[in-house]
């Protein structure tokens, strides 16, 4: 199994160390596994964001972060769990910049994009769930969505994470979503990036997986490649949900995902997984 997106203690709303996570992927029978922390924030998102201190590592912990993750890969050799050095970039247009400064020169195996912050507001933050009150559900998700395709189009990733994260909370659109997933679907296709199966849905208020499977099926129809990740935030998390994201794949048509090394995309079949 592969589980190519989880969190350290350094993202400051997670817990664990590499070494525990490396240590819980041999147990569970994890063979590879991605660390994938939250880059740190754009100084124009940190000031502009309430609370931004609990979202992405400081900044003065970015060199530890990968040397921890390099010693990590020492004792992943030991224990059988290929560890790959990743990183999760908010590619929102504020921290685009500031995003392939700290990247440009260092080597990672995958990099996530995601969108966490709509004009400021971390809309995935429990302690935020208020300001939900002041959208209208079927404006809410196509922003996202337009977000999600904008940043997936200028940002330098290789996988978009938790594409419909605006479900979290349970909050849905009342039109119907064909036509916004298919649109997206075509887009991701056009950027040329993957998308993540990311199981943390199951153990948020939507409970299931992001994305949805009429969106996954969407997204298979429109050549889209997808990888697996559960967004683990504890060592306990590692490869939660596999079972549910190998079965959802298949459902919508996938036989095969893709593993980034070097950032160069490795096709797997699912039978092999």
């Amino acid at each position: 199994m592969i589980d190519l997106h989880v969190h350290t203690w350094r993202c400051r709303h997670a817990e664990g160390t590499p070494d525990e996570y490396v240590r819980a992927a041999a147990a569970r029978g994890v063979s590879t596994l991605a660390f994938t922390e939250h880059l740190p924030l754009a100084p124009e998102i940190a000031m502009t964001v309430p609370g931004a201190e609990r979202y992405a590592m400081p900044l003065d912990e970015f060199g530890r972060y990968l040397d921890e993750v390099a010693a990590a890969a020492e004792l992943g050799k030991a224990l059988g769990v290929e560890v790959l050095s990743g990183i999760e970039i908010d590619a929102v247009p504020a921290g685009l910049r500031h995003a392939r400064e700290l990247c440009t020169g260092r080597r990672f195996d995958v990099v996530l994009g995601s969108v966490h912050f709509i004009d400021g507001w971390a809309f995935d933050d429990p302690a935020r769930r208020d300001r939900y009150a002041e959208w209208d559900a079927d404006a809410l998700w196509e922003r996202y969505f337009s977000d999600v395709v904008r940043a997936a189009r200028t940002a330098d990733v290789d996988v978009m994470a938790h594409v419909d994260l605006v479900k979290k909370f349970g909050v849905w659109p009342e039109g119907p979503t064909r036509d916004l997933y298919r649109s997206l679907a075509r887009d991701l296709a056009d950027a040329g990036v993957a998308v993540e199966v990311n199981t943390a849905g199951l153990r948020k208020p939507c409970a299931e997986i992001y994305p949805g499977q009429d969106l996954l099926v969407e997204l298979s129809r429109a050549g889209v490649p997808a990888t697996i990740g559960s967004d683990a935030h504890r060592p306990a998390e590692v490869g939660a949900g596999a079972a549910e994201a190998v079965a959802a794949l298949k459902g919508a048509g996938y036989r095969s995902v893709v593993v980034f090394r070097d950032r160069r995309p490795e096709e797997v079949g699912i039978d092999e997984l």
